[in-house]
């Protein structure tokens, strides 16, 4: 009987063993897709934070080339209204109709317009660019 006892203890102890060694594989696999979750979620986050980096650069490219083309078409503008008074001041032009007055005020708005249509196209184009490249991102990042 004792030496029954002593083999379904020592049987007992191998199971035991065999767990416990199984359990050991498995928490080095735990610990293994740990670091590699760790290291992905460290990766996306300085990807994230270089695209972020890199649309704040193109938000203020965008803002200077808004300013530049600005004062460009204020520059126009401004040669155009001078040469309008120098015309006027000299009375070179003795009579301007309404009418062609409010020509030249639908020149000038239409000019602001077009302005700001190609400033509001070249943001749209950005931010789809930015929104196709954010995606293939988290493509990549999950394939």
């Amino acid at each position: 009987m004792i030496i029954m006892a002593e083999q379904l203890l020592e049987e007992m102890i191998k199971k035991i063993n065999q767990i416990m060694q199984s359990l050991d594989g498995t928490i080095a696999q735990v610990s293994q897709m740990s670091t590699a979750i760790t290291e992905m979620s460290q990766s996306f986050s300085e990807q994230t934070v270089a695209m972020t980096e890199n649309i704040r650069l193109i938000v203020e490219v965008l803002k200077q080339f808004r300013v530049q083309s600005n004062r460009s078409l204020q520059e126009l503008s401004d040669d155009f209204n001078e040469k309008v008074k120098e015309l006027w001041d000299n009375k070179s032009i003795e009579v301007i109709a309404e009418e062609e007055k409010k020509a030249i005020d639908v020149i000038r708005k239409a000019s602001k317009t077009v302005s700001d249509n190609l400033y509001f196209a070249q943001l749209l184009n950005i931010i789809q660019s930015i929104r196709e490249e954010t995606n293939r991102l988290i493509s990549s990042s999950q394939s």
